[in-house]
């Protein structure tokens, strides 16, 4: 089965799984729909000179750099009695 995204004005509208390519219209949508085969799409994405894009990509999330273990226990000491408590050492 492959993913077809379905498109209307150049917005996708909906995403279906065909077993092959279906005739245009698909199957349960009126005239000016059409099927374009994509795996990574979603309702709301648009279609533009052969390209699907999102008009609304997720923000990137600023992650502060991880600390070692060693490094959070000298920073805060009570994350030693925590790991000692998860671990069952007294």
């Amino acid at each position: 089965m492959n993913k077809y995204a379905i498109v209307k004005n150049g917005a996708v509208v909906n995403v279906i799984e065909y077993e092959s390519q279906p005739n245009n219209p698909p199957p349960g949508f009126e005239e000016g729909h059409v099927a374009i085969q994509a795996d990574r799409v979603s309702p709301g994405w648009q279609y533009e000179n052969g390209e699907f894009f999102d008009p609304n990509p997720p923000e990137p999330i600023e992650m502060p750099a991880p600390q070692s273990l060693t490094d959070m226990i000298l920073n805060n000491p009570d994350e030693l009695t925590k790991l000692k408590a998860a671990l069952g050492i007294a």
